[in-house]
């Protein structure tokens, strides 16, 4: 499911960024991902909201899975957060930027509680029997300075960033890192799909060494 996830939601996000720019180019630094869901003026924003739905329920029922194959408290935790950052992308797809005021509120749940969850990975990283692999961590440090930058740029009053008015052409601060946490939480999904089905079949092996056994 976390492998679906991260395949709907690149889909989704490339074919509406694609469909905006017109094709690869620098501009595409300069575009905030959520005006990808504007209806008023993106190409694609139903594609675009459409893959935060289906991708943010794949989200939910990945952690379902995760919270049943591994059993210590830390890992259900962490379960358990992924859970509300899938429900909060659901909600992103539900209410995108032309509901602003809501908006608003459920991407800053989708803000903290990625931050929470990629904390939350590496306590779970240097645990015995992790649900974390070492390209995991690698992606919850990028995650990190990426959530941890946004928040930084976070105007609290209206739970929103400024205009983009960086000097630099095809650079926007913002832009640049709300790509780097998406880029990050579609790969850490990716990964944790991999790790997960190995996880699984070492423990149908104890299963069935253990029957043999018996």
């Amino acid at each position: 499911m976390s492998l679906a996830t991260a395949m709907i939601c690149s889909f989704g996000v490339g074919s509406a960024l694609l469909a905006e720019t017109g094709g690869f180019s620098l501009n595409m630094l300069m575009i905030r991902p959520d005006t990808l869901g504007d209806y008023m003026n993106s190409p694609l924003a139903v594609v675009f909201n459409l893959s935060l739905l289906a991708g943010g329920s794949c989200l939910l029922l990945a952690m379902v899975a995760v919270f049943n194959t591994y059993q210590d408290g830390l890992s259900r935790y962490l379960a358990v957060v992924g859970f509300v950052v899938g429900l909060s992308i659901i909600l992103m797809g539900v209410f995108p930027v032309n509901f602003l005021d809501t908006h608003r509120k459920v991407s800053t749940l989708y803000l903290f509680s990625s931050v929470l969850l990629h904390c939350v990975c590496v306590l779970d990283y240097f645990k015995p029997g992790s649900t974390m692999s070492r390209r995991m961590l690698m992606l919850t440090v990028l995650a990190l300075i990426s959530g941890g930058a946004l928040m930084a740029l976070l105007d609290w009053s209206q739970l929103d960033f400024p205009a983009c008015l960086n000097p630099f052409p095809h650079f926007c601060s913002v832009s640049l890192a709300m790509w780097s946490l998406t880029q990050a939480n579609i790969l850490w999904c990716v990964c944790l799909s991999f790790h997960m089905m190995k996880t699984i079949k070492e423990q149908q092996k104890v299963a069935y060494s253990w029957l043999e056994n018996y």
